[in-house]
Protein backbone atom coordinates (compact mmCIF):
# COMPACT_ATOMS: atom_id res chain seq x y z
CA UNK A 1 0.00 0.00 0.00
CA UNK A 2 2.76 2.18 0.86
CA UNK A 3 4.23 1.52 -2.49
CA UNK A 4 1.34 2.95 -4.33
CA UNK A 5 1.21 6.53 -1.97
CA UNK A 6 4.51 6.59 -3.06
CA UNK A 7 3.66 6.46 -6.80
CA UNK A 8 0.61 9.30 -6.30
CA UNK A 9 2.84 11.43 -4.43
CA UNK A 10 5.55 11.62 -7.26
CA UNK A 11 2.89 11.87 -10.21
CA UNK A 12 1.12 14.82 -8.14
CA UNK A 13 4.23 16.34 -7.62
CA UNK A 14 5.64 16.12 -11.16
CA UNK A 15 1.87 17.20 -12.24
CA UNK A 16 2.30 19.88 -10.25
CA UNK A 17 5.63 21.35 -10.85
CA UNK A 18 4.97 20.74 -14.85
CA UNK A 19 1.95 22.93 -14.52
CA UNK A 20 4.35 25.91 -12.83
CA UNK A 21 6.62 25.73 -14.98
CA UNK A 22 4.12 26.22 -17.64
CA UNK A 23 2.95 28.86 -16.32
CA UNK A 24 5.99 30.52 -15.73
CA UNK A 25 6.85 30.03 -18.75
CA UNK A 26 4.15 32.04 -20.40
CA UNK A 27 4.11 34.97 -17.98
CA UNK A 28 7.73 35.24 -18.28
CA UNK A 29 6.90 35.43 -21.99
CA UNK A 30 3.52 37.68 -22.16
CA UNK A 31 3.74 39.21 -19.02
CA UNK A 32 5.30 42.89 -18.00
CA UNK A 33 7.58 43.65 -15.45
CA UNK A 34 7.12 45.80 -12.03
CA UNK A 35 8.65 46.49 -8.97
CA UNK A 36 7.16 45.25 -6.18
CA UNK A 37 8.03 44.91 -2.34
CA UNK A 38 7.13 42.04 0.32
CA UNK A 39 4.15 43.67 2.38
CA UNK A 40 3.42 40.87 4.94
CA UNK A 41 3.24 37.23 5.27
CA UNK A 42 0.30 35.24 5.53
CA UNK A 43 0.04 31.65 7.98
CA UNK A 44 -1.42 28.83 5.57
CA UNK A 45 -4.66 27.44 7.53
CA UNK A 46 -3.69 24.14 6.67
CA UNK A 47 -2.17 22.05 10.08
CA UNK A 48 0.07 19.84 8.05
CA UNK A 49 1.58 22.89 6.36
CA UNK A 50 2.76 25.78 8.85
CA UNK A 51 4.55 27.96 5.58
CA UNK A 52 4.63 31.26 5.47
CA UNK A 53 3.64 33.07 1.87
CA UNK A 54 4.83 36.27 1.13
CA UNK A 55 2.35 38.99 0.59
CA UNK A 56 3.39 41.15 -2.56
CA UNK A 57 2.52 44.69 -3.16
CA UNK A 58 3.00 46.66 -6.48
CA UNK A 59 1.24 48.25 -9.02
CA UNK A 60 0.69 47.74 -13.01
CA UNK A 61 1.31 49.71 -15.76
CA UNK A 62 -2.18 51.33 -15.76
CA UNK A 63 -1.18 52.16 -12.51
CA UNK A 64 -3.70 50.04 -10.77
CA UNK A 65 -2.63 48.47 -7.18
CA UNK A 66 -2.29 44.82 -6.59
CA UNK A 67 -1.99 43.55 -3.24
CA UNK A 68 -1.30 39.49 -3.58
CA UNK A 69 -0.26 36.57 -1.67
CA UNK A 70 2.43 34.57 -3.76
CA UNK A 71 2.32 31.11 -4.27
CA UNK A 72 5.39 29.89 -3.08
CA UNK A 73 6.63 29.73 0.35
CA UNK A 74 10.39 29.97 0.95
CA UNK A 75 11.36 30.10 4.31
CA UNK A 76 14.38 32.49 4.77
CA UNK A 77 13.92 33.98 1.02
CA UNK A 78 12.06 36.66 1.54
CA UNK A 79 11.98 39.26 3.94
CA UNK A 80 9.52 42.08 5.09
CA UNK A 81 9.83 45.65 3.38
CA UNK A 82 12.20 43.35 0.58
CA UNK A 83 12.18 44.83 -3.23
CA UNK A 84 11.46 42.47 -5.63
CA UNK A 85 11.13 41.95 -9.41
CA UNK A 86 7.33 40.43 -11.00
CA UNK A 87 6.69 39.47 -13.82
CA UNK A 88 2.34 39.94 -14.25
CA UNK A 89 0.11 38.48 -16.64
CA UNK A 90 -1.78 42.51 -18.02
CA UNK A 91 -4.95 40.43 -18.70
CA UNK A 92 -5.19 39.15 -14.66
CA UNK A 93 -2.19 41.04 -12.79
CA UNK A 94 -3.19 38.37 -8.95
CA UNK A 95 -1.65 36.28 -11.33
CA UNK A 96 2.41 37.01 -11.16
CA UNK A 97 5.62 35.38 -10.48
CA UNK A 98 8.89 37.02 -8.85
CA UNK A 99 11.07 36.55 -10.86
CA UNK A 100 14.31 35.10 -9.39
CA UNK A 101 16.37 32.05 -9.06
CA UNK A 102 13.90 30.71 -6.83
CA UNK A 103 11.05 31.16 -9.78
CA UNK A 104 13.68 28.90 -11.96
CA UNK A 105 14.77 26.19 -9.92
CA UNK A 106 12.38 24.94 -7.86
CA UNK A 107 10.06 23.23 -10.40
CA UNK A 108 13.06 21.89 -11.65
CA UNK A 109 14.02 20.64 -7.97
CA UNK A 110 10.38 19.00 -7.39
CA UNK A 111 11.08 17.31 -10.73
CA UNK A 112 13.88 15.60 -9.69
CA UNK A 113 12.11 14.89 -6.33
CA UNK A 114 9.33 13.00 -7.61
CA UNK A 115 11.40 11.52 -10.56
CA UNK A 116 13.78 10.23 -7.32
CA UNK A 117 10.53 9.21 -5.26
CA UNK A 118 8.87 7.79 -8.76
CA UNK A 119 11.89 5.33 -9.47
CA UNK A 120 12.04 3.80 -5.19
CA UNK A 121 8.50 3.16 -5.79
CA UNK A 122 8.58 1.59 -8.93
CA UNK A 123 11.77 -0.10 -7.61
CA UNK A 124 9.84 -1.50 -4.55
CA UNK A 125 6.46 -2.02 -6.42
CA UNK A 126 8.59 -4.22 -8.99
CA UNK A 127 10.86 -5.81 -5.83
CA UNK A 128 7.74 -7.02 -4.11
CA UNK A 129 6.20 -8.82 -6.89
CA UNK A 130 9.35 -10.69 -7.49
Amino acid sequence: MEVIILIVISIALLYTAFKFRLNTKKILKTGREAEGVIFDFVQNNNMQNQAKYPIIRFITSEKEWITEAYNIAVPGFFKKGQKVIIVYNPDNPKEFIVKSAITSIAPVLIILLAIIILTIGVYKLLHIQL
